[in-house]
């Protein structure tokens, strides 16, 4: 029984740290400030407020899935407009003018009209089978602010702009109020047509429902969450907060952020022949693992390339391991991934092994600067830190170009 309650207790301890790295990634992607003790970015702060969660339009058009469209809007604007094109051929009003009583008049309407028209108009209703005069109004105003909302996401990160409205006459893309926010989104929540219910009233939720963005789906295993901790931790010391952040992916796999003077690569793949032609696979080494067809490393866990050079470095290497394995276990991969990743002629990059529980000795300021006053000024920096020591070492190595 002793055994059983200490590996309940192990796994709710597991849990709960793993559920306060998911609430770390979170705050980042929304633009709030880590609970975790940590050093601020030494490159000037950004002196404008983040008007909404850096990560919003991203989870609206990339991360989103919409069950109409079988995946999210950026991938399915031809299937949106089609979709909103069929309904606008429903449109019915669902009054109309006649020159003659048929159908269901509405006599009350008719008679306020005035009863001297000429020639006489009845005001008649419609059987009201297609799309009403309030789901247009809906659809025809979510289509002109989600135009605007893609306009300069797809600027912002630097994709395709076009969505073809043809067949569904609009005004120019523009903003809108959040009364009329509110509006749309409760004239489709209740529609009967999927693309209104399920798309329109949906891509508004987390405009609406700010709370829906805490609860972006992260990945369940214990190791990718930790690689995304190590890699918001570092961003936050290197890049200014965003104010737009285009996140990952589905797949999860080689995928890019672009932020502020800074390129962030994360389960990067590299190149076999690449890998094979490193001196770690020297020799007969690399035609055996070709002829038995030995697996070799070929992801990088995290690297990030700076625009200019900071603190005498142009960039980071980061082999991130979580559970118990210690630092040993970074390095025949970073070896590695040193040697075959592409890089500039004379560039320097900081090689870094980080592990979940602090290992012996834990890295500190005076040992960083110490490691770096031996280094030649040609040479990349090879260092192994906890997640916890993350900042300490970044405001240690990127001290260098303040002194």
């Amino acid at each position: 029984m002793g055994g059983s309650s200490a590996q309940v207790s192990s796994e709710n301890l597991s849990q709960s740290v793993e559920n306060q790295w998911a609430a770390e990634v979170r705050d980042y992607l929304l633009g709030r400030l880590s609970s975790k003790t940590r050093i601020e970015t030494l490159k000037p702060p950004q002196i404008s407020e983040l008007t909404h969660a850096p990560v919003r339009r991203w989870w609206i058009f990339e991360g989103k899935q919409y069950a109409p469209l079988g995946g999210p809007l950026a991938q399915n604007w031809d299937e949106v407009t089609r979709k909103a094109r069929g309904l606008k051929r429903t449109f019915n009003p669902r009054l109309r003018f006649s020159d003659r009583p048929d159908g269901i008049v509405d006599w009350g309407y008719t008679f306020a009209r005035g009863p001297r028209r000429l020639p006489p108009e009845f005001v008649v209703r419609s059987s009201g089978v297609g799309l009403g005069e309030d789901e247009m109004g809906a659809l025809r105003g979510w289509a002109r602010w989600i135009s605007q909302e893609w306009l300069e996401y797809a600027h912002n990160v630097g994709i395709e702009q076009h969505i073809d409205w043809s067949g569904l006459p609009l005004e120019e893309p523009g903003y809108a109020t959040p009364d009329q926010l509110r509006r749309w989104a409760h004239t489709a929540k209740r529609s009967r047509w999927p693309l209104l219910r399920d798309v329109v009233a949906e891509s508004l939720r987390s405009i609406l429902e700010p709370e829906e963005l805490d609860r972006i789906p992260l990945p369940s295993e214990r190791e990718k969450l930790f690689e995304l901790l190590c890699l918001v931790r570092i961003a936050r010391c290197v890049s200014p907060a965003p104010n737009e952040l285009r996140w990952l992916n589905a797949e999860m796999e080689d995928n890019t952020i672009r932020l502020d003077g800074t390129t962030c690569y994360y389960q990067q793949s590299l190149d076999r022949d690449a890998i094979l032609a490193t001196r770690e696979y020297a020799g007969s080494l690399a035609s055996a693992v070709r002829a038995f067809q030995v697996s070799t490393p070929r992801r990088v866990d995290l690297a990030f390339d700076f625009d200019t050079a900071q603190g005498g470095f142009d960039g980071l290497i980061v082999e991130a391991k979580s559970g118990r394995q210690g630092y040993e276990m970074t390095i025949p991969q970073l070896r590695t991934y040193r040697a075959a990743r592409p890089r500039r002629q004379g560039s320097r990059y900081l090689v870094w092994g980080i592990v979940e529980g602090p290992g012996a000795p834990e890295a500190t300021p005076d040992q960083v600067a110490d490691l770096l006053e031996a280094l030649a000024d040609t040479d990349d920096l090879w260092l192994f830190s906890s997640a916890d020591a993350i900042p300490i070492v970044l405001g240690a190595v990127l001290a260098r170009e303040h002194n």
